[in-house]
Protein backbone atom coordinates (compact mmCIF):
# COMPACT_ATOMS: atom_id res chain seq x y z
CA UNK A 1 0.00 0.00 0.00
CA UNK A 2 3.09 2.41 -0.07
CA UNK A 3 2.92 5.34 -2.84
CA UNK A 4 -1.29 5.38 -2.85
CA UNK A 5 -2.96 8.23 -2.55
CA UNK A 6 -4.97 9.42 0.82
CA UNK A 7 -8.40 10.60 0.19
CA UNK A 8 -9.51 13.31 2.37
CA UNK A 9 -13.36 12.66 2.19
CA UNK A 10 -12.72 8.81 2.62
CA UNK A 11 -9.93 8.28 4.78
CA UNK A 12 -10.08 4.40 5.57
CA UNK A 13 -10.23 4.01 2.15
CA UNK A 14 -7.98 0.90 2.31
CA UNK A 15 -9.61 -1.00 4.80
CA UNK A 16 -13.26 -1.31 3.13
CA UNK A 17 -14.32 -3.51 -0.03
CA UNK A 18 -14.34 -0.47 -2.55
CA UNK A 19 -10.41 -1.36 -3.40
CA UNK A 20 -8.89 -4.38 -5.27
CA UNK A 21 -5.90 -5.41 -4.12
CA UNK A 22 -4.85 -7.33 -7.65
CA UNK A 23 -2.62 -7.00 -10.69
CA UNK A 24 -4.22 -5.26 -13.50
CA UNK A 25 -4.44 -2.73 -16.32
CA UNK A 26 -5.94 0.46 -15.49
CA UNK A 27 -8.62 1.73 -18.08
CA UNK A 28 -7.51 5.37 -17.82
CA UNK A 29 -3.67 5.55 -17.72
CA UNK A 30 -2.87 2.25 -18.87
CA UNK A 31 -0.44 1.31 -16.53
CA UNK A 32 -0.27 -2.20 -14.69
CA UNK A 33 -1.22 -1.37 -10.88
CA UNK A 34 -2.20 -3.39 -7.96
CA UNK A 35 -4.76 -1.74 -6.08
CA UNK A 36 -7.99 -0.24 -7.95
CA UNK A 37 -11.58 0.40 -8.02
CA UNK A 38 -14.25 -1.10 -10.44
CA UNK A 39 -16.80 1.31 -9.40
CA UNK A 40 -18.01 4.65 -11.33
CA UNK A 41 -20.88 6.27 -12.28
CA UNK A 42 -20.78 6.68 -16.25
CA UNK A 43 -22.35 4.99 -19.13
CA UNK A 44 -18.93 3.72 -20.19
CA UNK A 45 -18.40 0.19 -19.31
CA UNK A 46 -15.06 0.55 -17.00
CA UNK A 47 -13.91 -1.68 -14.64
CA UNK A 48 -10.41 -1.21 -13.64
CA UNK A 49 -9.67 3.16 -12.24
CA UNK A 50 -6.28 3.36 -10.54
CA UNK A 51 -6.67 5.31 -7.88
CA UNK A 52 -4.07 7.87 -9.04
CA UNK A 53 -6.56 8.10 -11.86
CA UNK A 54 -9.33 8.77 -8.97
CA UNK A 55 -7.38 11.16 -7.27
CA UNK A 56 -6.08 13.31 -10.31
CA UNK A 57 -9.54 13.31 -11.57
CA UNK A 58 -8.48 12.18 -14.81
CA UNK A 59 -10.72 9.03 -14.93
CA UNK A 60 -13.76 11.45 -13.96
CA UNK A 61 -13.08 13.54 -17.10
CA UNK A 62 -11.98 10.72 -19.40
CA UNK A 63 -14.92 9.04 -18.85
CA UNK A 64 -17.29 11.57 -17.86
CA UNK A 65 -18.17 10.43 -14.83
CA UNK A 66 -18.74 10.32 -10.61
CA UNK A 67 -17.38 7.87 -8.15
CA UNK A 68 -20.44 9.29 -5.58
CA UNK A 69 -23.90 8.98 -6.42
CA UNK A 70 -25.46 11.26 -4.02
CA UNK A 71 -24.41 13.95 -0.95
CA UNK A 72 -25.76 16.81 0.96
CA UNK A 73 -25.52 20.20 -0.17
CA UNK A 74 -22.34 22.33 0.27
CA UNK A 75 -21.18 25.89 -0.83
CA UNK A 76 -18.19 25.70 -2.39
CA UNK A 77 -18.17 23.98 -5.79
CA UNK A 78 -14.24 22.69 -5.51
CA UNK A 79 -15.41 20.52 -2.46
CA UNK A 80 -18.20 19.09 -4.32
CA UNK A 81 -15.79 18.50 -7.64
CA UNK A 82 -13.39 16.81 -4.40
CA UNK A 83 -16.05 14.32 -3.12
CA UNK A 84 -17.55 13.77 -6.31
CA UNK A 85 -14.73 13.29 -9.23
CA UNK A 86 -11.39 13.08 -6.74
CA UNK A 87 -13.16 10.29 -4.05
CA UNK A 88 -13.43 6.55 -4.14
CA UNK A 89 -17.58 5.69 -2.96
CA UNK A 90 -18.58 3.77 -0.13
CA UNK A 91 -20.57 0.29 -0.94
CA UNK A 92 -24.21 0.67 0.13
CA UNK A 93 -27.46 -0.74 -0.55
CA UNK A 94 -28.95 1.88 -2.89
CA UNK A 95 -26.24 4.49 -3.54
CA UNK A 96 -24.18 6.35 -1.49
CA UNK A 97 -25.26 9.43 0.44
CA UNK A 98 -22.13 11.37 1.98
CA UNK A 99 -23.38 13.70 5.07
CA UNK A 100 -22.02 17.24 5.15
CA UNK A 101 -21.39 19.78 8.67
CA UNK A 102 -19.74 22.29 9.15
CA UNK A 103 -19.91 23.24 5.19
CA UNK A 104 -17.69 20.40 4.33
CA UNK A 105 -18.14 16.64 3.89
CA UNK A 106 -17.29 14.61 6.31
CA UNK A 107 -15.02 11.92 6.62
CA UNK A 108 -16.89 8.48 6.08
CA UNK A 109 -15.51 6.45 8.35
CA UNK A 110 -17.16 2.61 7.73
CA UNK A 111 -20.08 0.10 8.08
CA UNK A 112 -22.12 0.11 11.65
CA UNK A 113 -24.11 -1.46 13.72
CA UNK A 114 -26.01 -0.23 16.84
CA UNK A 115 -23.48 -2.54 18.82
CA UNK A 116 -20.16 -0.87 16.97
CA UNK A 117 -22.43 2.86 17.55
CA UNK A 118 -22.38 1.29 20.92
CA UNK A 119 -18.87 0.08 21.44
CA UNK A 120 -17.79 3.27 20.48
CA UNK A 121 -20.07 5.32 23.17
CA UNK A 122 -21.70 7.46 20.14
CA UNK A 123 -25.37 5.51 19.46
CA UNK A 124 -26.99 8.12 21.61
CA UNK A 125 -25.65 11.04 19.84
CA UNK A 126 -26.10 9.59 16.27
CA UNK A 127 -29.52 8.13 16.64
CA UNK A 128 -31.23 11.37 18.32
CA UNK A 129 -29.90 13.06 15.26
CA UNK A 130 -30.82 10.26 12.70
CA UNK A 131 -33.80 9.84 14.29
CA UNK A 132 -34.69 13.62 13.54
CA UNK A 133 -34.00 13.12 9.87
CA UNK A 134 -37.63 10.74 10.08
CA UNK A 135 -36.05 8.24 7.45
CA UNK A 136 -36.12 4.52 9.03
CA UNK A 137 -38.10 4.63 12.58
CA UNK A 138 -36.34 1.11 14.20
CA UNK A 139 -32.93 1.60 12.86
CA UNK A 140 -31.60 1.62 16.59
CA UNK A 141 -33.33 -1.85 16.95
CA UNK A 142 -32.31 -3.20 13.38
CA UNK A 143 -28.88 -1.50 12.31
CA UNK A 144 -26.04 -4.38 12.12
CA UNK A 145 -22.98 -3.02 10.17
CA UNK A 146 -23.06 -5.10 6.76
CA UNK A 147 -26.54 -6.47 7.39
CA UNK A 148 -29.80 -5.59 5.26
CA UNK A 149 -30.00 -2.53 7.62
CA UNK A 150 -26.84 -0.77 7.14
CA UNK A 151 -25.33 1.96 8.54
CA UNK A 152 -22.59 4.41 7.28
CA UNK A 153 -20.83 6.33 9.78
CA UNK A 154 -19.03 9.80 9.35
CA UNK A 155 -17.13 12.61 11.35
CA UNK A 156 -17.12 16.03 10.29
CA UNK A 157 -13.71 17.31 9.28
CA UNK A 158 -14.25 20.62 11.17
CA UNK A 159 -16.23 20.23 14.54
CA UNK A 160 -15.58 16.56 15.19
CA UNK A 161 -19.15 15.44 15.42
CA UNK A 162 -20.18 12.34 14.60
CA UNK A 163 -23.46 11.68 11.81
CA UNK A 164 -25.01 8.44 10.56
CA UNK A 165 -26.47 7.24 7.06
CA UNK A 166 -28.53 4.00 6.93
CA UNK A 167 -29.64 2.30 4.07
CA UNK A 168 -31.49 -1.18 3.30
CA UNK A 169 -31.77 -3.68 0.81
Amino acid sequence: MKNLPVFKYHPNLYDSDVVIFQRNVCQCCGNEVDAYIECMYTTEDVSCICLDCVASGRAAEQFNGTFVQYAEPVRDPAKRDELFRHTPGYISWQGEYWLACCDDYCAYLGDVGTKELEELGIADQVFEEYDARNEYESARLYLEKCGSMAGYLFRCLHCGKYHLWVDTD
